[in-house]
């Protein structure tokens, strides 16, 4: 497994990265406010013409920024070992964690961020007299794991196994519940769209000057255009694509599926709710934002309505199997039932 660095550790990385930034900040600023000066014409056309002077000013900076960045988002790896009496986690050797399960009392998961990348989950155990954090970093970010996939489990099961408790009805009959993505409505959809739909008339009208000054001038223009192209069109291109992400990807939600029913819950309210009895069939049709394939429309028919959800598949990828998707549970038990 990976743990996330302490604060202490993530900040002597981010030094470099903070330095790195204020370089090419400083760079391209010294060379927005020298625009008129030979020094500047001499530093885009060394910038240009010299491919040492350019990897080692530009892409290597960057380069450097992307792999520590990398590095604090992946965390350091762990090993784990577990007996009937304790469950330990080492790093190097060292034991960090190292419990015995009759005296844990509870397992949390909280999701983890790092600025606005998801990292993974914050486990907390619960002793009787003290608690436990762990900052469980998920191995891909394409493929998310569920809890019950974590080895966290063990203790939970062990904690279940030594003090049986009585469960709720909704309790003991849960068979499955995860996350999955569901997508914006409409007017939510556009208000985040104002923005993206801003700097991209913002983009075109940069590209325009751009390409009108360099048809003035013709070739005397090419460092002037290249700078501005660094500037002003490549870091809000980034922003444009990293803002359109973010509508497209939708938001998490969380489904609990249990013997007689399955429901889906959004942020502050419960947005599907199907009893397996009244369900008659589930269909799937294509889903589309503007241009980008986005997932499938749920549409799930029961004896008196018919729901739907805007379901947002990993990665934008379409499914062409439908195995994967939770709400096949609805259409198993439809065949259960029918069966009987």
């Amino acid at each position: 497994m990976r743990r996330a660095f302490s604060k202490k550790q993530t900040i002597w990385f981010l030094m470099p990265i903070v330095l790195i930034i204020s370089f090419l900040t400083a760079l391209f600023t010294a060379i927005t406010i020298s625009a008129n000066s030979g020094y500047s014409a001499n530093l885009v056309i060394t910038l240009v013409f010299e491919p040492k002077t350019w990897i080692f000013m530009i892409i290597l900076p960057i380069a450097i920024t992307i792999i520590l960045f990398r590095i604090i988002l992946r965390g350091y790896s762990c090993r784990y070992k577990a007996n009937n009496i304790e469950f330990v986690i080492y790093r190097k050797g060292i034991a960090i964690i190292d419990l015995l399960y009759k005296d844990a009392v509870s397992v949390e998961y909280k999701p983890l961020k790092f600025l606005w990348f998801r990292q993974g989950f914050r486990v907390v155990i619960t002793m009787k007299k003290y608690t436990l954090e762990f900052d469980y970093v998920e191995l891909s970010s394409a493929k998310r794991q569920h809890p019950e996939d974590f080895p966290f489990e063990i203790i939970r099961r062990k904690i279940e196994e030594q003090n049986p408790v009585i469960p709720t009805t909704e309790q003991r009959d849960i068979t499955a519940y995860g996350t999955m993505r569901c997508a914006y409505r409409k007017k939510t959809a556009v208000l985040l769209m104002i923005p993206v739909a801003v700097l991209a008339v913002y983009l075109l009208v940069m590209a325009f000057l751009i390409i009108l000054t360099f048809i003035s001038n013709g070739p005397f223009s090419y460092g002037l255009v290249f700078m501005w192209t660094l500037m002003y069109i490549l870091p809000e291109a980034v922003v444009e694509v990293l803002l359109f992400k973010t509508v497209v990807r939708g938001y998490d939600c969380t489904y609990k599926a249990n013997d007689t029913e399955f429901t889906v819950y959004g942020r502050n309210e419960i947005i599907m709710h199907i009893l397996f009895k009244d369900a008659v069939d589930v269909e799937y049709k294509p889903m589309k934002f503007l241009w980008v394939k986005q997932g499938l429309h749920v549409f799930v028919k029961t004896k008196n309505n018919t729901y739907s959800f805007d379901y947002v598949t990993p990665s934008r990828r379409y499914l062409r199997e439908h195995g994967d998707i939770p709400f096949e549970l609805i259409r198993s038990k439809m065949g259960e039932q029918n069966a009987d």
